[in-house]
């Protein structure tokens, strides 16, 4: 039997200055930065680490506060490894079930890995990269991390019927704190298990990783699954055909003896709480910690980002307090709740995902937001930047509704104000992120005033580039006119 890698103690995550392994990364001095051929892989990968460091040293609030303040040294993370199955992180074991019944298994080519891309049939599948030969390999050590991805990130109706929803929904959004290093950032991200307890008020359940003991309902309770079960649950049955082949993995860039093209699968028969129909049978949300989430009166389920034309900024402050946002109560995802519980006053905030539409992606989110000192005492700064620009997008709307009722064809009419509301939502992300990195330098009314007046230049820029196209157009132009009045309005605000 050939070398089985481990997800614990051996070097299978890309860096700039090549593979290390999780304990280089928590324990050594020197810096470094994952290297990874997508943004969603890398997000992937994030996740996945934080998550392996929280069922290693499953540590309390207090101890993980120590780690963030003063590290974790080599001995400390020998010790942990004494106390839990490494055998379970074997990379031919880790998140991998075999099924006993005699289902048809599904192969797909490893490129649905990813993100999901390839697999929609919708006529708007955009994707995130258009040559399915850009993905046609990978390696043993990125296996792991597609495996993860298709169990907490990939949509499963990217999978047709074959797909399975995993425990934390369909194509949820993640949020993580961004360290100033990728061992802050992981520690950060790391689960205290006395918070999470107390988060949930249970304090025993089923934390049996599910690649050693498969649930057998039809229904997966989120009250009894504990952390470690929960945080690397399952949806599928997977397999991995790996060849005697010399490859360079499509997704890490490095080399390797051995190749990988094609994964079986075989989704699981029960439901999580994540899906309508699962609150519907009482399975409960299971409080996954990187996902922000709704409730609602059906029950409370995953943020998701939907639409070609959404910004990530129009939700930025629901994600980190919590706000109602068309009844919907937001709550913050329970790593955020943390670190504001730990008292740290400043954050990096990344918050990331794929837009879905219907079974395909057509978008992608990656970003970073800088929030401001003492973010957890006030938003107050950050709220005002953020309702700015919707206030804004609020009056682009009004104006561009005057093109309705006169005399051209209604989808004609909606496509103009799609494409531009779109595009105003776009440019104002850049703006945002640049006031959010001064934001505690101006008092909150200076900042509201020069975010209102950035944005309305950007929306009032974009309107009358849309005047000079139609100006031709009377009936079109003369409408315009009447709502450029009405992006003006802004000027009086001064609250």
């Amino acid at each position: 039997m050939g070398y089985i890698m481990n997800l614990l103690t051996d070097e299978f995550i890309s860096t700039t200055n090549g593979k290390v392994s999780l304990k280089q990364l928590l324990t050594g001095d020197q810096h470094y930065d994952l290297q990874y051929g997508f943004d969603e892989v890398q997000l992937a990968v994030l996740q996945l680490l934080s998550s392996l460091t929280t069922v290693l040293l499953k540590p309390t609030m207090r101890e993980l506060s120590s780690y963030l303040e003063l590290g974790l040294t080599a001995a400390q993370y020998e010790k942990a490894l004494k106390s839990i199955d490494v055998n379970s992180f074997d990379a031919d074991h880790f998140m991998r079930s075999v099924s006993s019944d005699k289902r048809e298994v599904s192969t797909d080519k490893i490129a649905k890995l990813v993100s999901g891309i390839e697999c929609g049939s919708s006529k708007n599948a955009s994707g995130l990269f258009s040559d399915m030969s850009r993905v046609e390999k990978t390696c043993p050590h990125c296996a792991p991390v597609l495996n993860y991805n298709l169990h907490m990130n990939i949509k499963g109706e990217c999978f047709g019927p074959a797909g399975a929803t995993g425990i934390r929904g369909g194509g949820s959004l993640t949020t993580l704190i961004s360290g100033t290093t990728l061992k802050q950032t992981l520690l950060a991200n790391t689960v205290a298990v006395d918070f999470f307890m107390n988060l949930r008020g249970i304090s025993t359940a089923n934390d049996d990783l599910m690649w050693s003991n498969p649930p057998c309902d039809n229904i997966y309770y989120g009250h009894q699954i504990g952390l470690m079960r929960g945080l690397f649950a399952l949806a599928y049955h997977i397999g991995f055909n790996e060849l005697n082949e010399p490859c360079v993995c499509d997704i890490c860039g490095h080399a390797s003896e051995t190749t990988i093209r094609e994964f079986s699968r075989l989704r699981y028969l029960g439901r999580y709480g994540g899906t309508k129909t699962g609150q519907e049978a009482g399975a409960k949300w299971w409080p996954h910690p990187y996902t922000p989430t709704t409730k609602t009166v059906d029950g409370e389920f995953p943020v998701c980002a939907k639409g070609e034309g959404w910004q990530s900024w129009q939700g930025l402050v629901s994600y980190v307090v919590g706000k109602n946002i068309e009844g919907k109560n937001v709550i913050p995802a329970p790593i955020v709740q943390q670190y504001t519980a730990m008292g740290y006053g400043h954050a990096n905030l990344l918050v990331g995902g794929n837009i879905a539409d219907q079974g395909s992606v057509v978008g992608r989110v990656y970003d970073l937001y800088a929030m401001p000192q003492h973010w957890d005492a006030s938003l107050e700064r950050v709220t005002k930047v953020i309702d700015a620009g919707l206030e804004i997008k609020e009056l682009l709307v009004q104006a561009l509704n005057k093109l309705f009722g006169v005399g051209y064809d209604k989808s004609f009419v909606i496509g103009i104000k799609q494409q531009t509301v779109d595009q105003y939502t776009a440019n104002a992300h850049s703006i945002i992120q640049g006031l959010l990195v001064d934001i505690n330098r101006s008092e909150a009314k200076i900042l509201r005033q020069k975010a209102l007046t950035s944005l309305q230049k950007e929306a009032l820029t974009l309107y009358r580039q849309l005047m000079r196209k139609y100006q031709n157009e009377l009936p079109i132009f003369k409408a315009l006119v009447k709502g450029e009045r009405i992006l003006a309005r802004v000027t009086k605000v001064t609250n």
